[in-house]
């Protein structure tokens, strides 16, 4: 008998991705566990083992869709996604949005961040939101880069002042973060600007702008980029 295409092609996927219905099914409760309004549309996509916890008053707002994990260079990192939302705190998916495995987001109590639509944040990568982070659409955030908004410890000088222990981030649309950098606190990076490997942001990026270095400087103006 006849095996009809598209019983075919979804044999030929689940013998490609023998954990795709485990996934699935894990994806369900996930929803179902968190209250995700329309639950049943699966705007959470997320890889077995990938967690989100959420503190009392957390609000988790997914406008089209967020995947956890994922395959990533042959599936050569193999860690799980987190979430990790303290009391109060807000998370904003605004629109559909990628967290590749081993990335780890984590929201401070009553803190703000928002990632916009088609961004993506490849495998290992942290961004720690204290306060308030906000991630434009069409980003391509490459492994291993840190970006927070905090000192995480109060530095006493010698005239009895403090520094500042938090400073909002906010990153613009379609810019290009390479691999290993960190994003300090208190940083604006423009839109279309890309960030070369292994940077240190501790300054603003202007738009269109090439940003390299440990310290960071501006390597060439006017550039533009393909994805």
């Amino acid at each position: 008998m006849d095996i009809p295409v598209f019983n075919q092609k979804v044999r030929n996927t689940l013998r490609m991705n023998p954990k795709l219905l485990l996934n699935i099914i894990y994806s369900f409760f996930v929803n179902l566990f968190h209250s995700i309004r329309d639950f049943y549309r699966f705007k959470v996509i997320a890889d077995f083992g990938s967690s989100i916890t959420r503190g009392q008053g957390a609000r988790l707002i997914i406008d089209k869709r967020l995947y956890l994990g994922g395959k990533y260079i042959g599936d050569m990192v193999k860690a799980k996604s987190s979430i990790h939302m303290y009391p109060d705190s807000i998370f904003h998916v605004k629109g559909r949005v990628k967290l590749g495995p081993g990335v780890g987001i984590v929201t401070g109590r009553k803190a703000r961040l928002t990632i916009g639509d088609n961004t993506y944040i490849t495998a290992s990568s942290v961004v720690y939101c204290a306060n308030e982070i906000e991630i434009g659409s069409n980003c391509a955030i490459a492994w291993n880069t840190t970006i927070m908004d905090t000192d995480f410890h109060h530095i006493c000088y010698s005239d009895g002042t403090e520094n500042e222990l938090t400073g909002p981030v906010r990153i613009g649309d379609r810019v290009w973060i390479g691999c290993n950098c960190t994003i300090l606190k208190g940083v604006t990076i423009g839109d279309n600007a890309v960030i070369g490997a292994n940077t240190l942001v501790n300054r603003d990026v202007p738009p269109n702008c090439l940003a390299a270095g440990n310290p960071m400087r501006i390597i060439r103006e006017g550039i533009d980029w393909k994805a």
